[in-house]
């Protein structure tokens, strides 16, 4: 019985070192900023599983912040309508809880923020150890 216990708890230490285990319960941060020209307002809402931020008007250069704590499903997608009248659309992870996103597409753990910012053309997001910006997404019409 005891060897049984033993060779589940190192199958079970191993599955953890396989997945980005050195991510779980850290927190992170979802930074979504408002850059489009004219002063227009930018629509947001975010999910993660089964909550939901509220709808948020953010005005010209406004940020909206999402606090999360990883674990090994963290999934942050994020809706954004182009103001004035919120008919152009944009849905996209803004965050994965994986390591390759993280560094990827967020540039990093430090300074532990993946920072997204909406213009006219599209969503971009700042690889923080260059801090340039990236074109992801258009804006769907």
């Amino acid at each position: 019985m005891i060897e049984k216990i033993i060779v589940y708890c190192l199958l079970f230490a191993f599955s953890i070192q396989r997945t980005d285990s050195i991510l779980v319960f850290r927190r992170f941060n979802i930074e979504i900023s408002n850059h489009l020209e004219g002063n227009k307002q930018l629509m947001v809402q975010c999910r993660s599983g089964e909550q939901s931020t509220q709808v948020v008007f953010l005005a010209f250069s406004g940020v909206f912040k999402v606090r999360i704590r990883l674990d090994f499903k963290t999934l942050v997608w994020c809706n954004l309508w182009k103001g004035p009248d919120f008919k152009q659309h944009v849905s996209f992870d803004a965050f994965v809880g994986k390591e390759s996103f993280i560094h990827d597409v967020c540039g990093s753990m430090k300074p532990n923020v993946c920072f997204w910012q909406a213009q006219d053309d599209g969503i971009w997001v700042r690889n923080n150890p260059t801090g340039a910006l990236k074109l992801m997404y258009k804006w769907n019409t």
